[in-house]
């Protein structure tokens, strides 16, 4: 009589085959998570970088570059400013530079959005994050420092560690 069928030792090495093959492939699928998350935030902090170039020659022309706080009015946006850069804040600074909404990620984290941010106005420096690592402890954000001087422009800091 023929038999028509698998051997049990058949199934079980297929089976481990398969397993072999998602745990590769889901180590694969891991990294690219992590690359498109590091991809954004290089795309955001160019946007930001940008921004910045654009606004710091107009706070220039306007005077505003030596003062430590000020606001300037751009489009119909007022935007705050310290020593002609936009200050750490993304409702009085960042929403209006960059056309976007920064959602508080301490006080709005169910709020679904595409970037988060996380501040304490009374530190000159402020986090955005990507919307899937929406915690500055997750550490996957960009940090910009305020300009401290009229000499000291701000900082960008680029945290990919936890993303």
């Amino acid at each position: 009589m023929k038999q028509k069928g698998f051997t049990l030792i058949e199934l079980v090495i297929v089976i481990v085959i398969l397993g072999i093959l998602s745990v590769t492939a889901a180590v694969k699928f891991i990294d690219l998570q992590r690359d498109a998350r590091i991809s954004a935030l290089k795309g955001l902090k160019g946007e930001m970088v940008g921004a910045v170039n654009q606004l710091h020659p107009k706070t220039i022309l306007a005077g505003m570059a030596t003062q430590a706080s000020g606001a300037i009015t751009i489009e119909g946006d007022t935007i705050q400013i310290v020593y002609g850069y936009p200050k750490a804040d993304a409702a009085k600074a960042w929403n209006s530079l960059m056309n976007q909404t920064f959602i508080d990620s301490q006080y709005n984290d169910t709020t679904p959005s595409d970037w988060y941010f996380h501040n304490d106005t009374s530190k000159p420096f402020i986090t955005f994050m990507h919307k899937s690592k929406k915690y500055s402890k997750d550490n996957c954000y960009i940090k910009y420092s305020e300009a401290i001087n009229v000499n000291t422009p701000p900082v960008f800091e680029f945290v990919n560690t936890g993303c």
